[in-house]
């Protein structure tokens, strides 16, 4: 004779002993998300432990969608219950496996921080992020608890109760469930749930997984209960929560191996006690850096502060945890109530505006993060303007000053305000200037570093001889100091790389050879007494100077460096550092291997992180496109350039925004090969991408990159004989020049624009006359800025103009 079922086989959702029924109103919703326009969006399906969630999902998932109709879904139930780790690395499949259509649907039994910091993480996926509560129980009670009744007499052989459901204070579907199979089995059902928990187990004892595990602890209370279950139970079951409180009380040591959605339960509804073991235990754990539960911890005890003081440094904590784990807006709003308490102080005491100041600049930071940056920037000159009047009264704060327009100087620069973040720098570096004249010993490092900074700006600016200046005067700073202090020649050394890569962007091989080799030379010697530190170093500065003598002409001796870089990078078991190398050593020996190679290892690298790494993919398959192109290979160019056109349609736009600045100049590179062997339809494909992520810099860069990609992009549809097209985005860049504000006579690619429009204008017989003036107006600006090879190029279109106009 077969066993009668136990409680827990008939109750589990999975089993669907009584079958899917109602939630017709939830059905509804879920079916407008899956339809909605969104390519990719998410949806978090939320409501109490035993509401049925996973029994929607499930249903939804069988019943309603279609793979090839509706495209890819990922569920991911008892999100609550996974760490953010676990949740991403499901999110970074989904981008894997393709430029589907794709949904993603969470079920959670709680909302709170932690959704909020997942919400916020997977709107960087590029998802259109929303939610839906679940009511508790299905709408027609009685019909469910008739057709629960039936189902269970069924399944056991006996007849089926007729009679009403009962009154369960909170009831959810499960509840119900509870009552329906308490009924056929002949005990009362109209009682409360513990007594209905309780007349179950008399029939069953187990074992009982997920809630009916947590209702079977709640009124068992065994004397050694899990601390997992327990938090999860006392979320419901409010007579446990002194029972959690006495456990972690008694064995503090628990707290470490507790599940995270259990920690945050724990954290939220245990005794403020509670929450200070659980903070002892957690707050220098790296497991939970990036979750919510160190911020909910620091929330709660906000509350035992004593004074603004101490309240004002427990928000700035609270700041800086929620910033970590995602929660974006939340760390903007405890940023401001730090900000807050210290202007209460200042107006008790004046010597606290330095407090203020710091706050203020933490505050820029946090509202960068959250994306709000106009009131960033106002709320970074708000702590120039209070660090300035402090300088006045105390000369000893010039260095905060000096580093908080340090500071104001990067967040100009990210908001694409270049002028004034190159008067901030500049300011910063007259400061540390005159601080380490007058104390070498204390503020020369922090002259040495911004002076290159400065560099770099006059460099992206196109100051080349200023930012030279200014490297230079960098490097001298870091010799002295690396004379005075043998501990300061590793930051000598780096310099010396920064350095002299500088000055390959600059042209100036030789002076970048001599300044990457004296790096090397102290790298060698360093790597012999520390080569586990040191060795990485050594590889890279072998690299920059192999890019060096390149540019020299050195060909032989910049492969055998090259060569030499792969191996160093080998010897570290760095393999990202090896797939850069590789990279390099194709494009200075034009090696196919290395560049298949370097494919090779940054598909491994996706593997493990697909997010950090996608753009380093990208950028290996555009060099092997043009590699495999250079070696006649075009069958297979091509099939590499489908995967990387591929992955560029995958990336999220946060990731396109991120990395865009490195990318764009290589797949720039890889179109134009594809380009001149003619497979223009890929060619401007990867174009039309490129274009699409110099326009996604324009908020933090210069608008130069972008106008030369739209020009460029011009010259690849003139390629595929697309005249038209192309003289319309040329005549768009040239529109483009003239919105930047610059001083066009002297922007030597602004000649160029006119010059491609003008050549266009001239092939499309459209407006002759007005071609000419566009290259005669080149010709002098070329003339001006002495630029040789625009000039050519200028010269070149006024004859064909001049030539056309006879004919016409």
């Amino acid at each position: 004779m077969d066993r009668a079922p136990s409680v827990a086989a008939l109750l589990d959702p999975t089993h669907q002993v009584v079958p899917f029924h109602g939630r017709e109103t939830e059905l509804q919703a879920l079916l407008r998300w899956r339809d909605s326009p969104a390519p990719q969006a998410s949806l978090l399906l939320h409501a109490p432990a035993g509401a049925g969630k996973t029994r929607l999902l499930r249903h939804f998932r069988d019943e309603h969608w279609d793979p090839v109709e509706h495209g890819r879904l990922l569920v991911v139930d008892d999100a609550d219950r996974l760490p953010w780790q676990d949740v991403f690395q499901k999110l970074q499949d989904t981008l894997r496996q393709g430029p589907e259509r794709t949904r993603v649907l969470f079920a959670a039994r709680i909302t709170g921080w932690w959704w909020s910091s997942t919400r916020q993480r997977v709107a960087d996926f590029d998802h259109e992020v929303t939610d839906l509560a679940l009511p508790p129980t299905v709408q027609d009670r009685v019909t469910s608890f008739a057709l629960a009744c039936r189902c269970f007499a069924d399944r056991l052989g006996v007849p089926a109760p007729h009679e009403p459901p009962p009154n369960i204070a909170g009831e959810t579907v499960l509840d119900l469930h509870l009552a329906a199979l308490t009924a056929v089995r002949g005990d009362p059902c109209d009682v409360n749930r513990t007594q209905l928990v309780r007349t179950l187990l008399d029939h069953d004892a187990g074992p009982f997984t997920g809630r009916l595990a947590e209702d079977h602890l709640a009124v068992a209370t065994p004397d050694d209960p899990d601390p997992d279950l327990l938090a999860r139970a006392a979320l419901r079951w409010p007579h446990l929560v002194p029972r959690l409180d006495e456990l972690i009380a008694a064995t503090p040591e628990v707290v470490p191996d507790m599940a995270c959605d259990s920690l945050r339960i724990a954290a939220e509804i245990g005794s403020l006690r509670t929450a200070e073991h659980i903070a002892r235990q957690i707050f220098h754990d790296e497991r939970f850096v990036v979750d919510a539960v160190p911020s909910l911890l620091t929330r709660r005890l906000i509350d035992r502060a004593e004074g603004t003081l101490e309240r004002a440094e427990m928000y700035g904590m609270l700041s800086a945890r929620t910033m970590l784990c995602g929660l974006r807006e939340e760390s903007v709003e405890a940023s401001m109530r730090e900000v807050e308490c210290y202007r209460e102080l200042v107006r008790q005491d004046r010597e606290n505006r330095p407090l203020l100041a710091d706050a203020l600049g933490d505050l820029g930071l946090r509202l960068i993060n959250a994306q709000r940056r106009e009131e960033a920037l106002a709320v970074s000159e708000e702590a120039i303007e209070l660090w300035h009047d402090i300088a006045l009264d105390d000369q000893e704060t010039i260095p905060q000053l000096a580093t908080a327009l340090e500071q104001i100087s990067h967040r100009y620069q990210a908001l694409g305000q270049d002028e004034a973040a190159m008067t901030a720098i500049s300011r910063a570096t007259l400061l540390f200037q005159e601080l380490a004249k007058t104390y070498p010993a204390l503020f020369r490092a922090d002259f040495a570093r911004v002076a290159a900074t400065l560099a770099r700006r006059y460099l992206a600016e196109g100051q080349t001889q200023h930012a030279a200046d200014s490297m230079q005067l960098s490097t001298a700073n870091w010799r002295v100091l690396a004379q005075e202090d043998p501990r300061f020649e590793p930051e000598l050394a780096r310099n010396l790389v920064v350095a002299g890569t500088m000055l390959i962007d600059l042209r100036r091989a030789e002076a970048a050879s001599e300044t990457v080799k004296e790096a090397i030379d102290l790298f060698r010697r360093l790597a012999v007494v520390n080569p586990e530190t040191f060795r990485a170093e050594l590889a890279e500065a072998l690299m920059r100077y192999s890019q060096a003598l390149r540019q020299l002409g050195e060909g032989l001796d910049a492969e055998l460096t090259a060569r030499e870089a792969v191996m160093a990078w080998r010897e570290t078991g760095d393999r990202k550092g090896l797939g850069t190398a590789l990279l390099v050593l194709a494009q200075i020996a034009d090696d196919l291997d290395a560049a298949a190679e370097a494919v090779e290892v940054h598909r491994e690298l996706v593997a493990e992180d697909l997010v950090w790494n996608q753009a380093d993919l990208l950028i290996a398959l555009a060099t092997l496109v043009e590699q495999q192109l250079l070696h006649g290979c075009d069958d297979r160019a091509l099939r590499t350039a489908d995967e990387c056109l591929d992955l560029c349609h995958r990336m999220p736009s946060q990731l396109v925004e991120f990395f865009g600045a490195k990318l764009a100049p290589v797949l720039q590179s890889a179109a134009h090969a594809l380009s001149e062997s003619d497979h223009h339809v890929r060619a401007l494909r990867l174009s039309e991408f490129a274009v699409d992520v110099w326009r996604s810099q324009l908020p933090k860069s210069s608008p130069g990159p972008y106008l030369a990609a739209v020009q460029q992009h011009a010259c690849r549809l003139r390629g595929a004989e697309r005249r038209d097209e192309a003289r319309n985005a040329a005549h768009t860049a040239v529109v483009l020049w003239h919105m930047t504000g610059l001083d066009l006579e002297q922007q030597p690619g602004y000649a160029d624009a006119l010059t491609i429009y003008g050549r266009l204008c001239v092939e499309t017989r459209h407006e002759p006359a007005k071609a000419l003036q566009l290259a005669q107006h080149a010709v002098r600006i070329a003339r001006a800025v002495g630029d040789p090879v625009k000039l050519e190029f200028a010269l070149e279109t006024v004859r064909e103009a001049e030539a056309a106009l006879s004919w016409s």
